[in-house]
């Protein structure tokens, strides 16, 4: 056994002595330094980001699920709408050009354009209408006569048994292109197309079509077609001028068609309604 003192055993530690050897040991702390917060960071991110996790997961379960509710969309029932017959006529056509217009076009395929709108629109509005045209394209079913081509257009009203009649066409004034209103024909006594060339008026105002009007009575200014049909509400429908270069341009515009034409076609199917029985 040894007598000898328990002695203390020293840890040496060798310390940077020279100047770039404190230098290199200062930035290795550095880096353990940086390492040691990047890592607690990277920890704190995971448990940020698993408790995030959580909370969705269980938000996502007590939260009801959304009741979905269809849309519905409403049909108007037709089936009741009054049956009548409409005779659509396009004014001109054939032989018979109608006036030319300030661009150069005929009257009658403008016409024609505006009867077949206004016919398809109120076949929309009411199925139950039958509508019956006097002509659907260039092609004439009458002779080449001016007498014969009247009487004609009033003989397929007739023959349809038509309960109304309108007739398209385009104004035209070489004196003054500067004329843009619309005009309505009928007879004096038609209180029925009165009304309906006034509701036609109304229809143009609240689509934006703000030109003056008039409605004529056919006994100053006779027109066959017109005057011819004492038996059920006539109506002649100057949509424009034609002799007025900017109306001409505008009158034969998709958009101004439609316009035009639905809004008469409104206005007819609105009073059909109300005065018609089936």
């Amino acid at each position: 056994m040894s007598n000898a003192p328990n002695k203390k055993v020293k840890r040496v530690t060798h310390k940077p002595t020279t100047r770039q050897q404190q230098i290199r040991y200062a930035k290795r702390k550095k880096s353990l330094r940086r390492r040691r917060i990047r890592n607690r960071l990277i920890v704190l991110g995971g448990s940020v980001l698993i408790l995030w996790a959580i909370v969705s997961l269980v938000v996502h379960l007590l939260t009801p699920a959304p009741t979905t509710t269809k849309k519905t969309t409403t049909t108007t029932d037709t089936s009741n709408y009054p049956a009548v017959t409409v005779c659509v006529d396009p004014g001109h056509g054939g032989y018979d050009g109608g006036n030319i217009m300030a661009d150069g076009t005929s009257e009658k395929d403008v016409t024609l354009k505006y009867a077949k709108t206004f016919g398809k629109y109120l076949k929309q509005m009411n199925p139950n209408i039958k509508i019956v045209y006097t002509r659907t394209s260039d092609t004439i079913s009458w002779p080449e006569d001016e007498v014969e081509d009247l009487k004609d257009r009033v003989k397929i009203a007739d023959k349809a048994n038509a309960d109304y009649f309108i007739s398209f066409h385009v104004d035209s004034n070489i004196d003054d292109s500067s004329l843009n209103s619309y005009s309505f024909y009928v007879r004096g006594n038609d209180a029925v197309s009165t009304a309906i060339a006034k509701k036609i008026h109304t229809n143009l105002k609240k689509a934006g079509w703000n030109y003056d009007y008039s409605i004529q009575d056919v006994s100053t200014y006779p027109l066959y077609v017109i005057t011819e049909q004492k038996n059920r509400p006539s109506m002649l429908y100057e949509v424009g001028y034609g002799s007025n270069l900017d109306q001409a341009k505008a009158l034969q515009k998709t958009k101004n068609i439609n316009k035009i034409a639905k809004a008469a076609a409104k206005a007819y199917h609105d009073y059909i309604l109300k005065h018609d029985s089936k």
